[in-house]
């Protein structure tokens, strides 16, 4: 009777050890991903779209973001929530966005404002968060171009601008760039008709978090978003064809040229 309830008593620790193996190789799949950014990353809860897209194709994922409306990087490198995410949490991939006006300063801006405050911000993310991918989040052109600036009042103008800047972010920095901005404008002129914008000709509607979600995913995962979920978006048409469009995207020498590692 005792060899038997020692059997027992074995047995079940053998299997208590196999769950709790299992559980670790589990959670050790499970890959962490912060958003930094401001309406442009939050608006629509994009995050959560990009999260649900990963999952309905298989990833272990658990996505965070720290977002603030009309944050700068400037701004962001002043962010104690930040630093606390940064020194208090293990992320695997941090994607940084600024204000799309960002790009658009002087270079005077840039040496007093954007610069020390990147300078700032990846130094406490390479000191705590050494093993952690970063992207910089590039945005996309208002509509109509910025109003407010005379050589950037069209939106190829503007995005030029916004590109130029993040190629710049990425040489000084040696940090890959998410190419958002150059994948939504290339779409809008490939279907003028698409809804992506908001009645402020800024802001993305649904369908436009869509877009950017599918592609963070293809260039975090390097897999095309072909087959996700579509989630919210009624039209079943622009659902397939955002897809088949990033996707596509995703392939061409252009997108791979900003993921590129300079390293």
């Amino acid at each position: 009777m005792h060899k038997m309830n020692s059997g027992r008593t074995t047995g079940y620790w053998f299997v208590l050890l196999l769950l709790v193996c299992f559980a670790c190789s589990e959670s050790k799949k499970t890959t962490h991903i912060l958003f930094v950014g401001n309406s442009y990353t939050y608006r629509n809860n994009m995050p959560k779209i990009f999260e649900k897209i990963a999952q309905s194709k298989g990833e272990q994922v658990r996505v965070s973001h720290i977002t603030r409306g009309k944050y700068t990087f400037y701004l962001h490198s002043k962010r104690r929530k930040l630093y606390r995410a940064l020194h208090n949490q293990d992320w695997d991939v941090i994607v940084l966005q600024g204000s799309s006006r960002d790009m658009l300063r002087d270079s005077v801006r840039f040496n007093e404002r954007t610069y020390p405050a990147l300078d700032k911000l990846l130094e406490m993310i390479r000191t705590n968060q050494e093993d952690a991918k970063v992207y910089f989040y590039m945005t996309w052109p208002y509509r109509k171009g910025d109003p407010k600036t005379k050589r950037f009042s069209d939106p190829d103008s503007m995005l030029n601008a916004v590109a130029a800047g993040y190629d710049n972010l990425r040489n000084r920095y040696n940090v890959p760039v998410i190419p958002v901005g150059k994948v939504w404008r290339s779409y809008v002129v490939a279907y003028p008709e698409s809804k992506l914008y908001l009645k402020d000709n800024s802001h993305p509607t649904y369908e436009g978090s869509y877009l950017v979600a599918c592609t963070m995913y293809s260039a975090i995962y390097g897999k095309s978003p072909q087959g996700a979920d579509k989630l919210s978006i009624q039209n079943q048409e622009e659902y397939n064809r955002i897809q088949q469009f990033v996707g596509k995207k995703y392939r061409t020498k252009e997108f791979q040229f900003y993921l590129k590692d300079l390293n």
